[in-house]
C-alpha cells in the first residue's frame, strides 16, 4: 500500500498544511517584541529636552563650521581623560579590584549630567537623585573657587570633589540591656586650584583619634584647610562643630608603601585641640594579598596630655575580597570599611592604657554592592568581651550603608 503525491492534491492538503504550521510555529519563533512606549514626561519637560537637543545640534553645526573655516593657530590642548565610574586600579594584577574616585573636572561632570536621559523607573530615579546631589555639590565647589580666584589670571579647571557618606548602627546586648550606637561618617575633600594650588578644604566626621578602634568619642563634623607641607605630609587647621566650637591643628604623615605581596601603611600624627590639649598618634597597617585573600594586621596607639595615658588597639583581619575601595580615612583599615564586596573575620583587642587589655571583639562581616554600584551595604554579627562588664560574652550586630559620590551613576544619552 502506498500513496502517490501529485500537484492536484495540494488544494486538498492546504488546510492540513496551514493547521500544522499554526501548531508548530510558536515552538520555533521568538515571542513578539513589545513596541517601545513613549516616556512619561510632562509638556514642560519635553520642551526642555527639545531645547537641549537644539543646543546640541547648534554645537555640532558650530564644530563642523570650525573644521572648515581657517582659524588662528592655538596651542594644542590636552584631551580630557574620561574615567569610568569608580575606575579599577590597573597596578594590582591578581588582586581584588581597587576603585578610585573619578578625576574628571566639575565642568565635565555637570555636562554629562545635563546630557543624561530622563529617569523613568524607581532605579533610574534613585540614580538621578544621586547625580543631582553630586552635580549640585560640584557646582558649588566650582563657583566658590571661581569667586575667590585671581581675576587677572585665566581660570584653571576645577577637579571633582568626591565625598562619601556612611551610616552604621551597632547593637550590643549587655546585662543592662541593648546598647545602640549610631555612627554617621561624612568625608569631603575639596581642591580649589584657582585659589591656591596646594591648598585644600576638607569636611570630615573623623576624630583626631579616628584610627584608634571603634570606641573613640562621638564623631562631630570638622572643617578646615589642608596644606601639603612636603610630600605625604599634611598640615590641617580648622574647627570642630560643637557648642562652643573647638579649634584644632595637626601635622600628619601617611603613605602607601608596596612591598611585593605586602602593602605597608604607616601613619604619624601630632595634633592640638583647645578641648583635648596636645596629643600624638602612631599607627601601622600591613596587608598581605594572595589573589583575593587578604591578611591584615593594624596597630595603633594614641597619647593625650590631658589623660597622660596611651590608648591602643590591635586588629587582625582575614578576608576574601573581590572589590576594594580607596580608604577615605586611616580607620577604614581597622574596621575593613575599604572592602566593597567580600567577607571575612575580624579580631580586635584594645586598651585605655598600655598596662592591660580592656576589651576584646570578634566579628564575621559580609560586604556587598547593590545594583546601583555607588551604594554598598554590610552586616557584621559580633561578640564583645569588656572588662567593665565582667568579661561577659555580649552578642551584637553591626549594620551599615555606604554611599559613594565619586562619579555620576547615569551615563549621557
Amino acid at each position: 500500500m502506498y500513496f502517490r503525491f501529485t500537484w492536484r492534491a495540494l488544494p486538498a492538503l492546504a488546510p492540513l498544511l496551514i493547521t500544522a504550521c499554526a501548531t508548530t510555529a510558536p515552538t520555533h519563533e521568538a515571542p513578539p517584541v513589545v513596541a517601545p512606549q513613549p516616556p512619561q514626561i510632562t509638556a514642560t519637560e519635553a520642551v526642555n529636552e527639545g531645547k537641549i537637543a537644539e543646543k546640541t545640534e547648534e554645537q555640532a553645526l558650530a564644530e563642523a563650521a570650525a573644521t572648515t573655516t581657517p582659524a588662528t593657530p592655538a596651542a594644542p590642548a590636552t584631551p580630557a581623560t574620561v574615567v569610568p565610574t569608580m575606575a579599577p586600579d590597573p597596578a594590582a594584577p591578581g588582586r581584588a579590584q581597587r576603585y578610585h574616585p573619578t578625576d574628571r573636572s566639575t565642568q565635565q561632570i555637570r555636562e554629562q549630567n545635563a546630557a543624561a536621559a530622563f529617569p523613568l523607573d524607581f532605579s533610574q530615579r534613585l540614580d538621578h537623585a544621586h547625580d543631582v546631589l553630586y552635580t549640585w555639590e560640584q557646582g558649588m565647589v566650582e563657583s566658590t573657587d571661581h569667586y575667590f580666584a585671581d581675576k587677572d589670571r585665566p581660570l584653571r579647571p576645577v577637579p571633582a570633589a568626591p565625598f562619601r557618606i556612611g551610616t552604621a548602627l551597632e547593637l550590643v546586648d549587655r546585662d543592662t540591656g541593648v546598647k545602640p550606637h549610631l555612627d554617621v561618617n561624612v568625608d569631603i575633600s575639596l581642591h580649589m586650584p584657582n585659589i591656591e594650588q596646594r591648598l585644600k578644604l576638607f569636611v570630615t566626621s573623623e576624630e583626631l583619634d579616628g584610627s584608634t578602634g571603634r570606641d573613640s568619642e562621638d564623631s562631630h563634623l570638622r572643617a578646615g584647610l589642608r596644606y601639603e607641607l612636603l610630600r605625604d605630609v599634611d598640615f590641617d587647621l580648622g574647627i570642630r562643630v560643637r557648642v562652643p566650637p573647638v579649634a584644632f591643628t595637626s601635622v600628619k604623615w601617611s603613605r602607601e608603601v608596596p612591598m611585593g605581596s605586602w602593602d605597608f601603611y604607616p601613619l604619624v600624627r601630632v595634633f592640638l585641640e583647645t578641648r583635648e590639649s596636645l596629643g600624638t598618634e602612631a599607627a601601622t597597617t600591613f596587608d598581605r594579598w594572595s589573589g583575593h585573600t587578604l591578611l591584615r594586621s593594624s596597630t595603633d596607639a594614641k597619647w593625650r596630655a590631658d589623660r597622660n595615658a596611651t590608648n591602643w588597639s590591635q586588629t587582625f583581619i582575614y578576608a576574601r575580597a573581590s572589590e576594594i575601595m580607596v580608604p577615605d580615612r586611616y580607620g577604614s583599615y581597622v574596621s575593613a570599611d575599604d572592602i566593597g564586596r567580600g567577607w571575612g573575620v575580624r579580631l580586635e583587642a584594645s586598651g585605655d592604657t598600655t598596662h592591660h587589655v580592656d576589651a576584646y571583639e570578634t566579628g564575621l562581616f559580609y560586604h556587598a554592592a547593590t545594583p546601583h554600584r555607588w551604594l554598598y551595604w554590610y552586616v557584621e554579627p559580633l561578640v564583645r568581651w569588656d572588662r567593665s562588664y565582667g568579661w561577659s560574652a555580649d552578642p551584637g550586630i553591626r549594620i551599615g550603608i555606604d554611599a559613594l559620590f565619586w562619579d555620576l551613576a547615569r551615563p549621557a544619552k
